[in-house]
């Protein structure tokens, strides 16, 4: 069948069921699942039948300070985290128990992550400790040396929230690894009705990819411009005039994109009607609310036609240089009660072990302390969560006793993993081919492993 033009489909009318499924017998059909999609692989938690993945990036803006959301227990690494926070340190008898990470000692969880810690021992959890931007392997005892390179730009929010999502730290190119796994996906995912990438938290490098670009979408369902839904009329001259040829390159591509979202929304309207109800309740905050929207989508992907997506959410406020105590117990307990609740939901759609979670934040924090807060770091402990993860503690754990090999100054620690390293494993899990992997990551050949473990 021949692709029908967006008016053709738009007027075709019918059940959203019927339009969603005209729509997508006028695409390409899709080629065969090639081996690395992830059918019949991961962890304990079966995948969807009809080999849908997706990972869920939860975005922690201002730099969470990880040294007190995993805390060790042991006696004298305790007694040296203690001596660096002051009172900044959680009581050792609060903390919740994980287990011992790869150098022997066990560590607990923020007391306000119970969440967290039931997932934990549930093995569908994943530490992976001290990973951050990178430009190569950092030895111990080198981190200060002038011979080390280093991300450019260490602690400023800007730019390494931007590193954290592109493709390398030093890169030039406005890409992110998610958006350039998006590129390779595409070919082999024409059905698709919408992007491989949607964001409920606005644009953002990770998902932009050269051809690919995430989608962004509202926690409320689709959304026109106000002056679209006022008036039918409006809306067919603004689409016609959209709809003109052009001779300005901008004019063009500002039409291209505003034609393209407004036949998305269609679409997600369309589809979205067909939602049945969540069967879970996510807590009432911003991060709730986006990520019941997340699974109310993956509740219609069939409908979609969706064998990959990536979604983008986000929580503010980690930026912790005062009250830290008070501040990082609420958002850490938002956090933790909405991985477990999300992971709950994904159970309920059959998915749990086809979706994988993930943390990303600016940088960590400082070991040490400025009153009753604590300052910019540099490595940091992320969270991975879903069906796929091989629960525990991957990576490595920095020794928090003073200046120790990894101690850039301050207490601010050099990662031992990279966001090169994190986001291969992910991608491999997502279908992204290990010959493939540098092409997203230009980097990762300096690296020891492009697979840290922590999926199935």
């Amino acid at each position: 069948m021949s692709r029908l033009t967006r008016r053709e489909f738009l007027a075709a009318g019918g059940t959203a069921a019927a339009s969603l499924a005209m729509l997508s017998a006028c695409g390409r059909s899709a080629p065969p699942v090639q081996p690395g999609d992830g059918i019949g692989e991961g962890g304990g938690t079966p995948q969807a039948d009809d080999g849908y993945k997706a990972l869920v990036a939860i975005f922690l803006h201002g730099g969470n300070d990880a040294f007190n959301m995993i805390v060790p227990t042991s006696g004298g690494a305790y007694d040296d985290y203690a001596r660096a926070r002051l009172e900044v340190a959680l009581p050792r008898n609060q903390l919740l128990g994980l287990g011992a990470a790869d150098n022997g000692v066990e560590f607990g969880a923020h007391p306000a992550m119970s969440g967290l810690q039931s997932l934990y021992q549930q093995g569908h959890a994943a530490v992976l400790s001290n990973v951050g931007t990178l430009v190569e392997p950092i030895q111990d005892g080198q981190v200060r040396s002038a011979s080390t390179r280093r991300p450019p730009r260490l602690m400023s929010h800007n730019d390494q929230q931007d590193q954290w999502q592109k493709d390398a730290p030093t890169s030039l190119e406005a890409l992110g690894w998610a958006g350039r796994a998006a590129d390779l996906l595409a070919p082999s995912l024409s059905d698709q009705l919408l992007p491989v990438g949607l964001s409920y938290s606005g644009t953002n490098l990770l998902q932009t990819g050269r051809s690919e670009v995430g989608f962004s979408v509202s926690t409320s369902g689709p959304v026109d411009a106000a002056f679209l839904r006022r008036n039918a009329d409006i809306r067919a001259l603004y689409e016609a005039l959209l709809e003109a040829d052009h001779d300005h390159l901008f004019v063009r591509e500002y039409s291209r994109s505003q034609l393209k979202g407004m036949d998305y929304n269609a679409v997600l309207a369309q589809a979205l009607a067909l939602a049945p109800d969540l069967t879970v309740t996510f807590p009432g905050d911003r991060l709730g609310s986006q990520l019941a929207a997340v699974a109310k989508l993956m509740s219609v992907r069939e409908a979609l036609g969706a064998k990959r997506q990536t979604f983008f959410v986000s929580m503010g406020g980690f930026d912790t240089h005062a009250d830290q105590l008070t501040r990082h117990a609420g958002l850490l307990q938002s956090l933790s009660d909405n991985l477990a609740v999300f992971y709950q939901a994904t159970e309920s759609l059959g998915l749990a072990g086809s979706v994988t979670s993930f943390t990303v934040s600016d940088f960590g924090r400082s070991l040490t302390v400025n009153g009753d807060g604590t300052d910019h770091g540099w490595g940091t402990h992320q969270l991975v969560v879903g069906g796929a993860v091989r629960g525990g503690f991957h990576g490595q754990m920095p020794d928090l006793a003073p200046d120790t090999g990894r101690d850039y100054g301050g207490g601010r620690f050099a990662p031992s993993t990279s966001v090169d390293q994190y986001g291969a494993t992910l991608l491999r899990w997502f279908g992204i081919d290990a010959s493939d992997i540098p092409g997203v990551f230009p980097n990762i050949g300096r690296f020891d492993t492009a697979d840290l473990g922590f999926l199935g």
